[in-house]
């Protein structure tokens, strides 16, 4: 299959210098139904020895379907859908995360949990870290570690120092529901 061996061949130069020069980074943008269901797009660095079925199979589960795997440049861009994203990470390829979703007076929070299995100190910090933006099902509220909030999005810019030298960290938003009343403009 071309696809696949383009990967493969790519995998052996490009992907192994991407993974030199981009640990720890990627791009995550996805969008969360009222349901918890949703879809999310990703651009990452592969393993030096991927390929399209081995990474397919890799973020596929009976909760999360690949909808689009693509080699670039330099890494990878992943489009999938999920009926929960709390059972996102039953995908091996997400399994480095912890999704928790829970509703109190009008309100849902959304909490991530990363964990980096392999921490250590970066001298200088010249490249991006993860960036990580959430569309949502209602006006965010409220969410942590500085991140930007324009109406229903959420984003987060991890710096890499930071990335790489914890073991984990959180990311967590309160968004209003479609059943919490309007607040009047009085």
């Amino acid at each position: 299959m071309p696809a696949a061996h383009g990967m493969r061949a790519r995998s052996r130069g490009v992907f192994a210098l991407g993974l030199l020069l981009l640990a720890g980074c990627f791009t995550v943008d996805a969008r969360l139904e009222p349901d918890g269901s949703g879809t999310i797009e990703m651009e990452y660095v592969p393993g030096p020895h991927a390929t399209i079925e081995s990474e397919t199979a890799r973020f596929t589960s009976p909760h999360v379907t690949v909808q689009e795997l693509a080699p670039r440049e330099v890494g990878a861009f992943l489009r999938a859908r999920f009926d929960d994203v709390t059972k996102l990470p039953t995908a091996e390829g997400f399994s480095i995360l912890t999704i928790t979703r829970d509703r109190k007076r009008g309100e849902e929070r959304l909490r991530i949990v990363v964990r980096n299995s392999e921490p250590k100190e970066i001298a200088q910090e010249t490249r991006p870290g993860p960036h990580i933006t959430i569309t949502l099902p209602g006006r965010v509220v409220a969410a942590n570690r500085d991140a930007e909030i324009e109406g229903q999005r959420v984003s987060w810019r991890v710096p890499l120092r930071e990335y790489a030298r914890r073991s984990l960290f959180m990311l967590s938003v309160r968004y209003a529901t479609s059943s919490r009343p309007a607040r009047s403009a009085t």
